[in-house]
Order: structure tokens, then C-alpha cells, then sequence
């Protein structure tokens, strides 16, 4: 898997896309969000890459081993909260 650090690497769309064509590409923006960009209609291929691939599996591990828990209704508030900010919940 091919990380690109969006805060020290702009790259467009088009070039992502030719990446995410030899394996897939993880985002990661300069607030921490991380995006996933794979081909979509290989799923079985991408699946077996990601299983083989030991940046994936040393991402998952280091996600897997944060210990840190929220509440679903924690979570359901904030959406709930989210949502009638931008006027889709009444």
C-alpha cells in the first residue's frame, strides 16, 4: 500500500488514481484524516494485497492497539448535533 502525506505531498486526483491502479493508496490529510483509495471492482484482488501487504498490517496494528473507546451514543449525539447544524435534522 502506497501512503501519500497530503500536507507534504499535492498530488491530483488523476495522479492518485494512477496509483490506485498498481495498489491501493492510503490519504492522509494534515488533520489526521485518512482516506482509502482502491480500485473498486477487484475487490478479491485488493483484499489479497491488503492481507499481504505489511504496511497495511502494520497500520491496522498500530489502530488496533489504541485503547481508547466512544460511547455509540456519544457518537449518535454528535451526528445528531452535526446534522441539525446543517439543517437535516429538525
Amino acid at each position: 500500500m502506497k501512503t501519500i502525506h497530503l500536507d507534504a505531498e499535492k498530488i491530483n486526483l488523476e495522479t492518485a488514481i494512477g496509483f490506485a491502479t498498481q495498489e491501493p493508496v492510503l490519504l492522509l490529510t494534515a488533520d489526521g484524516r485518512e482516506f482509502l483509495l482502491a480500485q473498486a471492482d477487484d475487490f478479491d484482488v485488493e483484499a489479497e494485497s491488503l492481507r499481504r501487504s505489511s504496511a497495511f498490517q502494520h497500520f491496522l496494528d498500530e489502530r488496533s492497539a489504541c485503547s481508547k473507546t466512544i460511547p455509540l451514543a456519544e457518537i449518535q449525539a454528535e451526528i445528531d448535533r452535526e446534522l441539525k447544524e446543517q439543517g437535516n435534522l429538525n
